[in-house]
């Protein structure tokens, strides 16, 4: 396997493990969206929604921390303390989009 494709299947496990992270703590409409190769920013966005300020924060520390103890990485950037209604966790190859519904309507 080539080191291209070892960096998109570890990219594409962490942003799974996101997923499930999301579904653990009852995150609505989780989705995993493959950016692909045209993209500089990510290889892949998680994106899901909480239904209240609380469970994003929730959300938004929970996926952090499962994510550091298990997969042993850190948030390179995020906004996850700040209100709002979009908690954003930059993984670097994962981006994960945690909104309220109102919120992910408004940018589907």
């Amino acid at each position: 396997m080539t080191t291209e494709n070892s960096r998109i299947e570890k990219a594409r496990a962490l942003a799974e493990f996101c997923i499930k992270c999301a579904e653990d703590k009852k995150a609505e409409n989780p989705v995993l969206l493959p950016l692909g190769p045209s993209s500089s920013i990510a290889d892949f966005f998680v994106v899901a929604s909480a239904n209240s300020e609380p469970h994003l924060q929730a959300l938004g520390s929970y996926i952090e921390r499962q994510v550091r103890e298990n997969m042993q990485l850190r948030v390179i950037s995020g906004n996850e303390d700040n209100a709002g209604g979009w908690v954003l966790l930059d993984f670097n190859d994962v981006i994960v989009h945690l909104m309220l519904p109102e919120i992910r309507e408004k940018y589907q």
